[in-house]
């Protein structure tokens, strides 16, 4: 969405502290803020003004942060592809903003737009493989999904390793609800980039959605690898590992839900309710073989109800302090406070 309308005087004002600290060129590396503050002046009486040096200024900084801002990109990118004698641009920028037209014009399901743009793109680079990413992209929107399919497998043939384009095949079966091709299309990704996290992480949850959880506990660990300081990739290791079940994965899924709230300072309330819930289980496991006092952990050294009590703990002191402050509601501590016995005490 776009950023709220301030008033002329706020606009004036963010316009001349961004003057001071100077235009942005090839040398320099703007800051979000500093996008932020030229996206509010264009969005208040920029596109109005049709202030073409901002705009460019604008889609420069998307393009360096790698952003998806459809409906200010939309404007921006149209107003400049629209008046290029005005804007005074090179070609080669020229073309690099008419490919961000042509994207953000999807996201606001201006087809046509997206097309045109196209056409001229392709007149130009009758082979380029970023124009038919923009093809096979315009064909997902309009729901022919085999169409660009066959437009990205195109591409991969002459590129095998285009990276966004095995992307884009993935979305597009993912689109359309073809789960099982999705889930084929990324596993053929990540064989190529087996590094990129994101990838692992999208994988990981289309094996969840499908009740795949084993599956899904691989996936999590190569995120859990690549990224080994991120708390919550922990605690979604852990969640996989408890929905298991088995004795082996509670105690696997026990020490990723501690790594989690260790790594959070113990603000991350599901994985305490997670640690405590695991102990739970454990404990019960621990009665069922005929120890009813205190089921250990793998090592047969900590006992299970240790860390769960003190899981339990840290949040009595966690809402305890929020209804304090006002924060959480009146009476959730006794709600969290019977949750907590049913779970350490069953």
């Amino acid at each position: 969405e776009s950023p709220r309308r301030s008033e002329e005087s706020t606009c004036e004002g963010a316009r001349s502290r961004r003057h001071r600290r100077g235009v942005m060129n090839s040398a320099n590396k703007t800051t979000l803020r500093e996008l932020d503050d030229e996206e509010e002046y264009l969005v208040s009486k920029g596109f109005e003004k049709v202030d073409l040096a901002s705009c460019i200024k604008y889609l420069r900084m998307i393009d360096e942060h790698k952003l998806r801002r459809p409906d200010p990109v939309y404007r921006a990118a149209s107003l400049v592809v629209n008046n290029q004698k005005r804007a005074k641009v090179q070609k080669q920028d020229l073309y690099a903003f008419m490919e961000q037209l042509a994207v953000a014009a999807l996201d606001v399901n201006d087809v046509d737009t997206c097309d045109r743009t196209i056409d001229i793109l392709r007149e130009t680079f009758p082979s380029s493989s970023r124009v038919k990413r923009l093809e096979g992209m315009s064909l997902e929107a309009k729901g022919r999904v085999d169409d660009a399919v066959a437009v990205y497998d195109e591409v991969l043939e002459e590129f095998p390793s285009d990276q966004r384009a095995m992307k884009r095949r993935v979305a597009a079966f993912a689109s359309a609800g073809r789960d099982k091709e999705a889930i084929d299309a990324l596993a053929e990704y990540l064989d190529t980039f087996m590094a990129d996290a994101r990838a692992w992480e999208r994988l990981a949850g289309m094996y969840q959605e499908r009740g795949a959880y084993r599956q899904a506990v691989f996936c999590w660990e190569e995120v859990v690898a690549a990224e080994p300081s991120v708390h919550y990739h922990h605690r979604r290791l852990a969640e996989c590992l408890y929905t298991l079940g088995t004795e082996e994965d509670l105690r696997a899924a026990r020490k990723y839900y501690a790594a989690a709230v260790d790594m959070s300072n113990a603000g991350d309330v599901r994985a305490l309710y997670g640690l405590a819930l695991t102990d739970n289980r454990l404990r019960r496991k621990g009665k069922v073989k005929g120890n009813p006092e205190i089921a250990a952990d793998g090592d047969g050294q900590v006992p299970v109800t240790e860390l769960g009590q003190h899981a339990a703990g840290l949040l009595r002191k966690m809402y305890a302090a929020g209804e304090k402050i006002g924060a959480s509601k009146p009476g959730l501590c006794e709600i969290v406070e019977g949750q907590l016995k049913t779970l350490l005490d069953a």
